[in-house]
């Protein structure tokens, strides 16, 4: 839905949604649709071509709806905890993580994500956007086709739009957006302001 730049006072003389948060901050309403096969290798024909991609861990979590009944408004536990447990269940570290693709229906959603799961400290989520970490070429590229502030938010298809990209990704078939050697993504998908999370660890076979 957008694919202009913009400067920066353009972005700064942006109609308030909630201050900070203005409506350059904020991934616009999309109709979309995504779908996905699952099955099992045996069941594959003989003849099949397309690279295979395995969900090598998955875990979700809750948290309370109301952010003045957590103990950090700032904190995404849920976030933390979906992504540690789908990361052991794969029996992966951080620093195995090929690509993170994250709910961004809001700038801030974005940078307290990289936050929670660990690849920055608490405060310093935004940093990593600063210094191009987040980028095709960084040290750990983010939302590789745009994210939902640059598609839309497709609603209830935004977990599942996830997991196409990030498959994309792993076949090696994302074109311009293709980052090297995807062997594993991160996607993770966030209901409320991280009332619940569920993260998935997706693995590109050989």
């Amino acid at each position: 839905m957008f694919r202009k730049a913009i400067k920066a006072e353009t972005y700064a003389k942006a109609e308030m949604v909630s201050d900070p948060i203005n409506m350059f901050d904020v991934a616009p309403n999309a109709d979309g649709a995504a779908a996905l096969v699952l099955t099992r290798r045996d069941l594959l024909p003989l003849n099949w071509q397309s690279p295979l991609v395995k969900i090598a861990g998955s875990a979700a979590s809750s948290d309370t709806l109301a952010l003045h009944d957590r103990k950090d408004i700032l904190y995404f536990d849920t976030a933390q905890i979906s992504a540690g447990k789908a990361m052991k269940q794969a029996g992966l570290t951080l620093d195995r993580i090929n690509f993170f693709e994250y709910h961004d229906a809001f700038s801030i959603y974005a940078a307290l994500s990289l936050e929670a799961v660990g690849f920055a400290i608490k405060g310093r989520g935004w940093k990593l956007a600063e210094d191009g970490e987040i980028s095709l070429k960084g040290k750990i590229p983010c939302a590789t086709m745009g994210g939902m502030k640059a598609r839309g938010f497709p609603g209830g298809a935004a977990g599942v739009y996830q997991a196409v990209e990030a498959v994309t990704q792993l076949r090696g078939q994302a074109g311009a957006n293709q980052i090297a050697n995807a062997k594993y993504g991160l996607i993770q998908s966030l209901g409320g302001p991280a009332s619940t999370a569920v993260s998935h660890i997706l693995q590109a076979l050989d």
